[in-house]
């Protein structure tokens, strides 16, 4: 029997597809002003910042759905022997990250399994830090919080994000391993032209007018939408199209 022929598409913000390279389209952050944030420890057992983020997502969209919660830190500052704990996620869920004096910088990866109502009741979160000495400040960076438990590279939120955010470049190949390479040599790299949208949430997109969508789920009614791009404009999307995949047998 013939080997099977997979089609593998990767993004990138360059024409090489070095810069930004990556097998997972972004999804849109549910929290907006999330690019970068600073706070300075208070000194006291628990200190907790004015609300920097917002929710920027409607609470029934993620209630009972997974979460993934990724950000890079850096400690700054710091002076003397210490450790403690802070957390970017503070009015949400999510773990407390142990730092010290010799621990002041990483990236974090976090999985919320279900949300829940009460993750979502409040519109605005915080930054919070314990047992950290006062002065000792934190940089929150590229913190996004997005529906779905694949982290995917940082995007703004859905009221922030601009052409020039997306993806510029989009590289494909065929071959017969069903997994796909992350090298982006691998790939044949073109302009992307058009985004694909699936139930109103952008999904990928194609240097050329088709596209192949994955992991549907059978029985279920979906809406296509494709808008247009051109450099850092791109048209309105175009009319809904909605079809139906067939029942499992």
């Amino acid at each position: 029997m013939a080997d099977k022929n997979y089609l593998h598409t990767a993004y990138a913000n360059s024409t090489d597809g070095t810069d930004g390279f990556t097998t997972v389209y972004p999804n849109l952050n549910v929290w907006k002003n999330t690019k970068e944030q600073t706070y300075t420890s208070t000194g006291t057992t628990l200190n907790i910042s004015p609300r920097f983020y917002k929710l920027d997502e409607k609470p029934d969209n993620m209630i009972g759905k997974p979460a993934t919660v990724a950000f890079d830190y850096e400690i700054i500052n710091s002076t003397g022997v210490w450790s403690g704990q802070f957390r970017p996620t503070y009015y949400f869920t999510g773990n407390g990250i142990p730092v010290s004096n010799t621990q002041l910088n990483g990236s974090i990866k976090q999985l919320v399994p279900n949300v829940t109502s009460t993750f979502v009741t409040n519109t605005t979160y915080a930054i919070a830090m314990t047992g950290i000495p006062a002065g000792i400040g934190v940089i929150v960076k590229n913190l996004k919080v997005e529906i779905g438990s694949t982290a995917t590279p940082w995007m703004p939120s859905s009221s922030e994000v601009t052409t020039a955010d997306w993806p510029k470049y989009v590289g494909t190949y065929v071959d017969t391993n069903p997994a796909s390479s992350t090298d982006p040599n691998k790939y044949d790299w073109d302009e992307m032209k058009y985004r694909v949208y699936l139930d109103g949430i952008p999904v990928g997109g194609s240097s050329l007018l088709s596209f192949d969508l994955e992991n549907l789920k059978a029985g279920t009614t979906y809406n296509v939408q494709v808008n247009q791009i051109n450099g850092n404009d791109e048209s309105d999307k175009s009319e809904s199209v909605a079809f139906k995949t067939t029942l499992t047998k």
